[in-house]
């Protein structure tokens, strides 16, 4: 299995389904310390962003894990995973907004200096059309941020919650991903060039649409709860 932050951690949580007993077929948190025998580093794969962190591949051999290291009650399992999901794709979200800022701050300064037919670039009606589309997103994506953020902190229905968040990291990974190829666009070759801040972007920010649920399966919750819920309770 995958372990984020694996070269950083002396702890791994761990979800386990259990087998027999009064929660049979339910899932359990553990907290397992990363020393404990039958944990193995697999290998750590090179991925295309550049964090510190990595995304090692662990093996957990006939590994025992003492109650003690049980966090929460037996069945509380998915509990956790899904407030973990709630919050993460909410952070995700927040992130996006902040990249895709600095991308449009970015390709708008260039183009206000790059001179192409006697003109700055942003003159241009084909750029100023991609920069007023990548702002327009961005302020939507904000908006959808906040808000969200805004009825956790007001307690709403967590159901509600959890196709809240899907929706807007569903819309704001999206939105990110076509402000960093618009602005590669706009920086043209220069955009391609790794020491350029849009080609470090659009690569960094391809995952926000696959991990933590792919915008699929975003798109999954979001019309399950469309369908039992309506429009009114989401919007």
């Amino acid at each position: 299995m995958h372990v984020t932050s694996y070269n950083t951690a002396d702890h791994i949580f761990f979800q386990a389904k259990l087998s027999g007993g009064e929660h049979d077929g339910e899932h359990a948190m553990f907290v397992v310390d990363k020393d404990t025998p039958g944990v193995r580093l697999v290998r750590e794969p090179r991925y295309s962003h550049t964090y510190a962190d990595t995304h090692a591949i662990v093996a957990f051999e006939d590994v025992r894990v003492p109650a003690t290291h049980l966090i929460g009650a037996e069945g509380d399992g998915m509990t956790f995973t899904y407030a973990w999901f709630r919050y993460e794709r909410l952070m995700i979200a927040a992130r996006c907004c902040g990249a895709a800022e600095r991308l449009i701050e970015e390709a708008t300064a260039f183009a206000k200096e790059r001179i192409q037919f006697g003109v700055p670039i942003v003159e241009h009606q084909a750029i100023g059309h991609m920069l007023a589309d990548s702002l327009t997103e961005l302020w939507a994506a904000r908006l959808m941020t906040y808000r969200v953020a805004e009825d956790i902190d007001a307690g709403v229905d967590v159901k509600i919650q959890h196709a809240q968040c899907s929706m807007t990291k569903l819309f704001a990974s999206e939105m990110a991903g076509r402000v960093s190829d618009r602005a590669v666009q706009i920086f043209g070759g220069r955009g391609y060039m790794r020491e350029n801040v849009a080609e470090r972007f659009h690569r960094e920010l391809r995952v926000d649409r696959i991990w933590e649920g792919t915008s699929e399966i975003q798109r999954n919750i979001v019309a399950d709860q469309l369908r039992k819920r309506g429009v009114r309770a989401l919007t």
